[in-house]
């Protein structure tokens, strides 16, 4: 899953000097030159829109209100709001907040993603609201608030989960709301971020609380197992084709595949394939023992 990302520039700020051996009228005509830069670097004056997003399912309906401003210096959005009406009575409505980026997260807003969803993703019968937040950053982060409504107590309860960079996405599989992302944990871990293959990680909310539940879905291993080898192919006489190689073997133990595995990371480096451009990671057979280490420590082997 792909998304941009938002780079904050920084603003320049500039110090004005006052020459001390000038005549009256050169000093009058530095002054006069001084405002004229000035003026001309003072950016235009930002531009403030509120935005407001509802979603709705059942009796529940969800509105999230943001500023967004235009040629800012800082942050593009803020001010972000949510409220919830269930069967008519307002049960939420407050800044939202989170861990991660407190209450400077912004709506998770690109092209052809709603941030904001309402659906019962616990197939519970009461429908629950989903907020996508971002943190603002190159690769961090993206967050999932779940807002469910504990009946007992007539509120709504806020369950988050940080899918750092990968994000995830709110999809129906078998009938089922899941959230598809990807282990961030391979990033950077064998090869620099952009030939980091990250595998496939599918998570369910049940009973209020988010669940790894990847290996229900074979097929979707399988096929993300053959984009990641597809991808060391493509970068593997470069010697960047490391991180592709993790996240593929990563998906096959995933699939119970362990033994071929074992095999085809030995073939690759009688072949000289497990090469690690500029040393950034272990090569060859050190790979294999860094990369087996890794896999044993975050659950996908044994």
């Amino acid at each position: 899953m792909s998304r941009r990302r938002c780079e904050v520039p920084e603003r320049s700020t500039g110090r004005s000097r006052k020459a001390r051996d000038v005549a009256a009228a050169g000093l009058r005509s530095a002054l006069v030159a001084a405002v004229v830069v000035v003026f001309a670097a003072t950016p235009a004056p930002a531009s403030s829109t509120t935005r407001t997003v509802s979603a709705s399912a059942g009796t529940t309906t969800a509105t999230a209100s943001y500023h967004e401003v235009s040629r800012a210096a800082g942050a593009p959005y803020s001010n972000l709001r949510l409220a919830i009406v269930r069967a008519g009575r307002t049960l939420f409505d407050a800044p939202v907040q989170a861990d991660f980026c407190g209450s400077q997260c912004w709506p998770d807003v690109w092209p052809g993603h709603g941030f904001l969803r309402v659906a019962d993703i616990e197939a519970n019968g009461s429908p629950d609201v989903v907020l996508d937040l971002y943190s603002g950053g190159a690769h961090c982060c993206s967050i999932v608030e779940v807002y469910r409504f504990d009946a007992a107590a007539g509120v709504y309860r806020i369950v988050q989960r940080n899918f750092w960079d990968p994000g995830a996405s709110l999809e129906r599989i078998g009938g089922a709301y899941e959230f598809v992302s990807a282990d961030d944990h391979f990033a950077y871990t064998f090869a620099a971020f952009a030939f980091s293959g990250l595998p496939l990680a599918v998570w369910s909310f049940e009973a209020g609380r988010f669940v790894d539940v990847t290996r229900r879905f074979p097929a979707l291993i399988a096929a993300d197992a053959a984009r990641q080898w597809s991808a060391y192919l493509a970068n593997r006489a470069q010697g960047y084709g490391l991180g592709f190689i993790a996240a593929w073997a990563a998906d096959e133990d995933l699939l119970g595949r362990g033994a071929e595995v074992s095999a085809t990371l030995a073939q690759q480096r009688r072949a000289g394939g497990l090469r690690s451009a500029g040393g950034y990671s272990p090569s060859g057979g050190a790979f294999i023992a860094a990369l087996q280490r890794f896999l044993v420590r975050h659950g996908y082997a044994r």
